[in-house]
């Protein structure tokens, strides 16, 4: 997972708001809840848990960046997944002869079953 995702904070929109709901005279009267919207990603996050406008913005902050975290290691899974299927799937056929307890790979390359089972695929991959 990526240690810190920058964030720029001309791509964010911050609003403040009135929270409804049980808490009182304060919560109704006061523009403690934000809003922080990820203008490139359309990322929403929002707290409203604490009494402070202040805490609840740096609430808010850590939940945008934790998100974008979150989105940055997914998006470096996919790509290194993507790449390991194309080498998978690059045209290779995979032939196992049972009563010879062998499995085939492309150009011929042959290894036994339980070897190829157990990952040592380098004599076929080659």
């Amino acid at each position: 997972m990526p240690a810190h995702v920058k964030i720029d904070k001309a791509d964010v929109r911050v609003d403040t708001y009135r929270d409804t709901g049980p808490g009182g005279q304060h919560r109704n009267k006061t523009d403690s809840a934000i809003r922080i919207t990820h203008l490139p990603t359309g990322i929403v996050v929002t707290a409203a848990e604490e009494r402070s406008q202040h805490q609840n913005r740096a609430v808010a902050w850590d939940r945008l960046r934790t998100e974008l975290e979150r989105q940055a290691a997914h998006r470096a899974h996919e790509q290194v997944n993507g790449t390991r299927t194309e080498i998978i799937d690059g045209g290779r056929s995979w032939t196992w002869t049972g009563w010879r307890d062998e499995v085939k790979g492309p150009g011929g390359r042959k290894t036994s079953m339980s070897r190829a089972l157990s990952g040592k695929l380098e004599p076929i991959l080659g």
